[in-house]
């Protein structure tokens, strides 16, 4: 009997879960050549079609799917065991995959890797944007993060929530002169929104209790923030965001934050890792990391003053620094 290459079953694994050569490639980390050639052999050894390829698309055969849900299960079990293995040794080195939105990795995940990696000279980092809930084990991540309004998928992961991001409601001073200044969540049923791909609704909150929700239609929806940030500046409609993410814009008077008494629902983070008996120690590193940056409390700005207008008096858009620290003024209306 010939020996098994078992490569080529990995390979094989890879490609359906892929969906096709091109992205199987890629998670097998092969030349899409290569893994042309080695679901070839395989099909030359075991006399059986495992996919159909056409011009257009390349799909799984019903005998190849078989194999596949009886082979990829031990293939995870492999993985699983020799990261157990690597766990043993307490020498932080290797690489780390993260895959994070963003906005996590941009302002809560840099502190905490630039940390760790003058700790571990050894250690490297892969980090991969990604506002999606990945499949650990497919993709080859060991950790992952995700930002949700809600909760979880039903997920087998183990999950932690790590952070929450504060969210308010910001607009250009243009867009403020074009619709007047608003005095209550009423008042911005109409008003062109900027919104996350799944937004259908904003909550409004005062004192952490909900008191109005408004249905939106975004007139854009991504789930990018700079997107978001700059579609605001430009006039283009009132956002949503994090009042760390927009501060800069804020103090260059690009925007302004429209109704300061009221905060909208905080983004929930968590950290998705797979439920492993042992933990690697780069990822028990980082996590260890992660938890002594976030749990220091942040040294937050000083919030924007109120200016109330005397009675009678015009509306000016000009938003102009504080005289001492920098702090930007928001206009109300009393």
């Amino acid at each position: 009997m010939k020996s098994i290459d078992w490569k080529d079953w990995e390979i094989f694994c890879r490609v359906v879960e892929g969906g096709g050569f091109t992205q199987g490639a890629e998670l097998a980390e092969v030349p899409k050549s290569s893994a042309s050639a080695a679901v070839a052999r395989l099909e030359g050894q075991l006399g059986v079609r495992l996919f159909e390829r056409t011009t257009r698309r390349v799909r799984v055969t019903q005998r190849g799917q078989q194999l596949y849900d009886r082979v990829s299960p031990l293939f995870g079990a492999l993985r699983e065991i020799s990261a157990e293995a690597a766990s043993v040794s307490d020498e932080v080195s290797g690489t780390i995959r993260i895959a994070t939105p963003y906005e996590v990795g941009s302002q809560h995940l840099s502190p905490t890797l630039n940390r760790l990696l003058k700790q571990h000279p050894s250690l490297s980092v892969q980090l991969d944007v990604s506002w999606d809930q990945p499949d650990l084990i497919r993709h080859g991540y060991d950790l992952a993060f995700v930002m949700t309004d809600t909760g979880l998928h039903d997920s087998s992961f183990a999950s932690k929530r790590v952070v929450l991001i504060e969210r308010a409601f910001y607009a250009a001073p243009s867009l403020i002169r074009e619709r007047g200044l608003p005095r209550s969540p009423q008042d911005l049923i109409g008003w062109p929104t900027l919104g996350n791909l799944d937004d259908t609704h904003w909550e409004f909150l005062r004192d952490h209790v909900e008191t109005f929700s408004m249905d939106v239609q975004p007139r854009i929806s991504t789930h990018n923030a700079e997107v978001r940030l700059k579609a605001a500046v430009d006039g283009l409609g009132v956002t949503r965001l994090s009042p760390r993410f927009v501060h800069e814009q804020l103090v260059q008077g690009q925007l302004v934050r429209v109704l300061p008494g009221y905060s909208s629902s905080p983004l929930k983070v968590y950290v998705l890792m797979p439920a492993r008996k042992l933990m690697p120690a780069s990822v028990r590193a980082f996590l260890n990391a992660l938890e002594e940056t976030l749990g220091v409390p942040e040294t937050r700005r000083p919030a924007p003053r109120a200016v109330p207008l005397p009675e009678g008096a015009q509306v000016s858009m000009a938003v102009q620094p504080g005289p001492d620290d920098g702090t930007p003024t928001v206009l109300t209306l009393d």
